[in-house]
């Protein structure tokens, strides 16, 4: 997992040290701590990989002195740290209180900006009741002894859940996304609205794209494509031949390449959908979409919503995917299948297994 993480980075240009925490749920505060040891003095901006936040917050948070974090006010305040604040300093979290308990509705954001010095802190902490250290132990330790200084965020999103990576992106594309064509564009090509097109990718021959979209470097769009508004196409992917893709993320590598629909979905790295293989986004009652989660069906509020496909899945020809169905990375899916229910990792789901023709026949 390491190693593909670390090529992933460097496949998108960039440089960067991964470490390895040594272990799955030993919480946040380790593993800021282990970043510091690893990188020693300095200042660190820490953001959580599942939480999304404008440009706008990133340079709030670099204008603020150390100690500091930003917070962002929710409906649901019970479900994260909710933070007591006076004049702009934090004065206390608590992590998760019980419903009906919390004081306020203003939240940690999973943002952060801390010196070198905290480590002493962070190495100071005790296990919390579910066995992990918590950064917001560290935080209250902290707002103890001197100012926690507090910015607030006006574009937050929580991204926890499967859906919520579509709505951020969304989000995103509204309001960072510039209209810029630099990639190869067919003059028989209609590019219309908000598109940005990097260097290095493809719009072939009646290929339509609809903004707002980004197509990534070395991606293929077309020919007889339709990308709809909210899509992103990322490096490698390739949307082929009479494919819709509608508020979609294709990712890495991955392989649209004809006759597919995949409405408001997400399809992982170096996925393969067969010709006529599609993720639908409506229930057939037109009922907001349910998606299992923890065992427990729980309602998306999304009334259209398609399928999540992990990386280096396989999809048959002529799949049907349902809404809200989550298929696991490395899974095969056998041709004509329709999948209703969700698909474990490396799993090969074949519709036909139980099928005995009659006698005769």
């Amino acid at each position: 997992m390491i190693g593909e993480l670390r090529e992933g980075i460097r496949r998108c240009g960039f440089e960067a040290e991964v470490i390895d925490q040594g272990g799955p749920d030993i919480g946040t505060a380790d593993a800021i701590a282990k970043a510091m040891q690893a990188g020693g003095p300095g200042e660190y901006t820490i953001i959580y990989s599942d939480v999304f936040m404008s440009g706008e917050g990133y340079e709030l948070l670099s204008r603020l002195p150390s100690p500091a974090l930003l917070a962002a006010e929710v409906e649901n305040p019970w479900e994260y740290g909710v933070l007591e604040v006076r004049d702009e300093v934090m004065l206390r979290v608590t992590e998760k209180p019980a419903e009906g308990e919390a004081r306020g509705n203003l939240v940690f954001a999973g943002a952060l900006k801390l010196s070198y010095d905290v480590l002493e802190v962070l190495k100071s902490l005790k296990p919390s009741p579910r066995g992990a250290y918590e950064v917001t132990d560290a935080l209250n330790i902290l707002a103890a002894r001197e100012d926690v200084r507090v910015g607030r965020l006006k574009v937050w999103r929580d991204v926890g859940r499967p859906w919520d990576l579509l709505v951020a992106n969304r989000i995103a594309l509204d309001l960072e996304l510039r209209e810029e064509v630099k990639g190869e564009v067919s003059s028989l090509a209609s590019v219309e609205g908000k598109v940005f097109v990097e260097e290095g990718a493809e719009v072939k021959a009646f290929a339509a794209i609809e903004g707002p979209a980004y197509i990534a470097r070395g991606a293929e769009v077309g020919p007889h494509s339709h990308i709809r508004p909210y899509s992103v196409i990322l490096r490698e992917a390739h949307v082929g031949a009479f494919t819709q893709v509608k508020g979609s993320l294709i990712m890495e590598g991955s392989k649209a390449p004809h006759l597919n629909y995949v409405g408001d979905s997400i399809i992982g790295e170096h996925v393969n959908l067969g010709a006529g293989a599609i993720a639908a986004n409506l229930r057939f009652d037109e009922a907001p979409v349910e998606v299992t989660i923890k065992g427990k069906r729980v309602s998306s509020g999304m009334r259209k919503l398609g399928a999540f496909v992990g990386g280096h899945a396989k999809v048959g020809i002529n799949v049907s995917i349902m809404p809200g169905v989550k298929i696991g990375s490395y899974a095969w899916i056998w041709p004509g299948c329709v999948v209703s229910r969700d698909v474990e990792t490396g799993e090969r789901y074949n519709c036909w297994a139980a099928y005995k023709a009659p006698e005769g026949g």
